[in-house]
C-alpha cells in the first residue's frame, strides 16, 4: 500500500527528466537463437525530478522530508503517492529507483529518481 507525501513538503517538481522503464527480457537458446518478450503491457516511465526544500530551523520542510524518509516511507522501501508527473492532476503511485541526494545549504536541492507503478 502506497503512503501519503508528507504534508508540508512541497511537491513542486523542476529539471525533470522521463525515460522508458526497461520493458523486456530475452532468453537465448542454446543454439544461438534469442528471442525477446515484453514483461508487461505497457512500459512503466522512469523520471528523475528535482524539488527545493527550505532548511531552517527545527521544523523546516527538509527535516520533515527526512523524517517521512526514515520513518514513514522506510528509506525508499515502500511506495508512495505522488502528483502526476505528466498531467499534473491527480495523485499516481511511484516508488524509488535509488536512494534521494541532496546538495545546497539553506535551501536544498533535492533529487530524486522514481518509476511509476
Amino acid at each position: 500500500m502506497a503512503v501519503s507525501w508528507p504534508s508540508g513538503v512541497n511537491t513542486n517538481a523542476y529539471g525533470m527528466d522521463i525515460g522508458g522503464g526497461d520493458n523486456v527480457t530475452s532468453v537465448e537458446f542454446e543454439s544461438g537463437k534469442a528471442r525477446t518478450y515484453l514483461k508487461n503491457s505497457a512500459p512503466k516511465r522512469v523520471f528523475s525530478f528535482i524539488i527545493e526544500m527550505e532548511d531552517v530551523g527545527t521544523p523546516s520542510e527538509y527535516r520533515v522530508f527526512l523524517s517521512w524518509w526514515n520513518n514513514t516511507l522506510l528509506s525508499g522501501a515502500l511506495s508512495f503517492l505522488f502528483p502526476n508527473l505528466i498531467t499534473h492532476s491527480g495523485l499516481i503511485e511511484y516508488r524509488m529507483t535509488q536512494t534521494y541526494s541532496s546538495s545546497r545549504k539553506k535551501n536544498k536541492e533535492v533529487k530524486f529518481s522514481v518509476e511509476e507503478m
